[in-house]
């Protein structure tokens, strides 16, 4: 459950991201207003039902006095006005169905008290004695029914849809031809020697992949026969496609075999699709740098088909664009895994026989998601970082192709040095290519780690000599030293400058804690932004009182406010 201390560190972002994007499928914000007997028991009906969504999942908290969509702290912040603790425990509790018993706590901010109503996981399901039954997928509250009511069995640790029984005859649900791949897979894995010897049956049932006669629903996704495929699990396909630009594709596969054939199939695609970039070393020695690494592909692939959500009825997707190869997986992130906290979160597995199976064989990484070697090998080959976009409905991971060819050089010859670049070396030094200044707060965003943590990556990398201060304490800011620091902007090497709004504020509040003042010409130049755009972005950010101006006309600056 959310604690004081998170809930604080949580608030203290809403100078710059509005409330609802630090929601997620355990907190929810709402503004706790009410005034009149009328408002007071919508706002109790509705804090109800969110209570029971809550419950019905994998419970959560829910903060009162916050308002979704303010611009700053200072707005978002509303206060609870009307309402009481003992109130709405009573309201909770007598007005759910089985009872509801929450924790609620209280904090006294600068702008307004709030309220902390911290709901239990329940055991499902629960509904409001009105009769309202709902259920928290991702960031919303949604009615209990159909393909959520299966969602709820799930969440609630009682099904996992590839360990049901599949109705049929062992002989007319298992491929011997797929059993044979799956050896290949174990032999060239170097995994359970002992396996491979074993005959089809006995093999599955190692694997736990069968119950005497029974066969389960992930044996016929690895190895059944593609008319049992086609019967019992339409969705289990893959569609591939190669884009002639942002619209029109000019091939496409649509793939419903095993699992295992599926690798195959995209492997060769891959192989067929493969461009090498020669980058030369000072070494004189050559570099090889594909569009993608195999491994890359596979660990992103194996995580959208191992860990989809078997109870939406649609295809997995890999589309391969000019610039980028895009993997898309039906069903969102479960157990708290955001987009914001995906390398750094514990492993949540939405098929757990599935994986299981695929971690014994070595097929799949043995600690989770793998998220890690996808985002440490795309960086070593000078790529962007990998960007996961995700909603209730699906995870789509973005893997882009352009490669700085100078960052690649850098990490090549630190390897040589014996001074290899751990993972969250990497994501500063390419933090820093893409915004030129980072501080202790961008540094623990971009790690997704406490600013404390994120600080010591930082000093560590300065003690190395790739980093140069400037400032002290909290107030540091850090640059790549002198004879890397043209690599920023460097958009012929590959190299991108800041692309969000909020990658353009801290860009500009990086060079105002560093000298002091900054003025329009000095955004332009460090930002590469147009002159209206300069304009845009910094009366959003005076309005937002993050810089005043000084001054008129061309002698107008900005500074932080005081």
């Amino acid at each position: 459950m959310l604690t004081v201390d998170a809930l604080r560190s949580l608030i203290s972002r809403l100078d710059g991201e509005p409330a609802d994007a630090l929601e997620s499928e355990t907190l929810e914000f709402k503004s706790g207003n009410a005034s009149g007997r009328e408002a007071v028991r919508s706002q109790l009906r509705a804090i109800r039902e969110t209570v029971v969504g809550f419950a019905n999942a994998n419970g959560g908290t829910l903060v009162l006095g916050v308002a979704d969509h303010a611009a700053s702290r200072a707005d978002a912040i509303v206060g609870v006005v009307g309402l009481d603790t003992q109130g709405i425990k009573n309201s909770i509790y007598d007005g759910t169905d089985p009872p509801i018993l929450v924790d609620i706590e209280e904090l006294s901010e600068p702008e307004g008290r709030l309220l902390m109503i911290r709901v239990p996981r329940g055991i499902p399901p629960h509904t409001t004695t009105e009769g309202v039954a709902k259920i928290r997928v991702g960031k919303t509250t949604k009615p209990l029914t159909g393909s959520n009511l299966a969602r709820m069995k799930f969440v609630s640790g009682n099904n996992d849809p590839t360990a049901e029984i599949v109705p049929g005859a062992f002989s007319e649900l298992i491929d011997p031809l797929q059993v044979d791949r799956l050896r290949r897979f174990i032999a060239q894995e170097n995994t359970g020697s002992g396996l491979k010897a074993l005959g089809d049956v006995e093999l599955l049932d190692a694997l736990e992949l069968t119950a005497g006669s029974d066969v389960t629903f992930a044996a016929v996704l690895l190895v059944g026969h593609k008319s049992a495929i086609r019967r019992t699990a339409p969705q289990h396909e893959l569609t591939i496609a190669r884009f002639k630009d942002e619209i029109e594709y000019d091939y496409r596969r649509d793939l419903r075999v095993p699992l295992l054939e599926i690798l195959e199939e995209v492997r060769s695609f891959a192989d067929a699709n493969a461009r090498v970039e020669i980058i030369g070393t000072s070494g004189f020695r050559q570099l090889d740098v594909p569009d993608f690494s195999w491994w890359v592909i596979r660990e992103a692939l194996l995580n959208a088909l191992v860990h989809r959500d078997y109870f939406l009825g649609v295809s997995t997707h890999m589309n391969l664009f000019a610039n980028r190869l895009e993997i898309v997986s039906p069903g969102g992130f479960i157990g708290g895994v955001s987009p914001q906290n995906v390398i750094r979160h514990a492993p949540v597995r939405r098929n757990p026989l599935l994986a299981d199976v695929l971690q014994s064989l070595g097929i799949v990484n043995r600690a989770g998601l793998g998220v890690d070697r996808i985002f440490r090998d795309q960086l070593r080959l000078g790529k962007e970082f990998p960007l996961y976009d995700a909603n209730e409905s699906y995870v789509r991971l973005v893997l882009y192709k352009t490669t700085h060819r100078d960052f690649v050089r850098f990490v090549d010859e630190q390897a040589i040095q014996g001074q290899e670049l751990s993972l969250d070396d990497l994501i500063v030094l390419r933090s820093l290519i893409d915004r030129g200044h980072i501080n202790r707060r961008s540094a623990a965003d971009a790690l997704n780690l406490p600013e404390n943590t994120a600080s010591q990556r930082l000093v560590s990398l300065r003690e190395r000599g790739h980093l140069s201060v400037n400032g002290r304490g909290a107030a540091s800011t850090y640059r790549l030293r002198d004879d890397l620091a043209h690599w920023v902007n460097d958009r012929g090497n590959g190299g991108v400058g800041p692309r969000s709004e909020t990658e353009l504020r801290d860009h500009v509040l990086a060079a105002i804690t560093e000298h002091g003042v900054i003025r329009n010409a000095d955004i332009r130049h460090i930002s590469g932004i147009s002159r209206s755009e300069v304009v845009r972005l910094t009366r959003a950010m005076r309005e937002e009182g993050l810089i005043e101006v000084r001054g008129r006309g061309r002698g107008a600056h900005y500074v932080l406010p005081e």
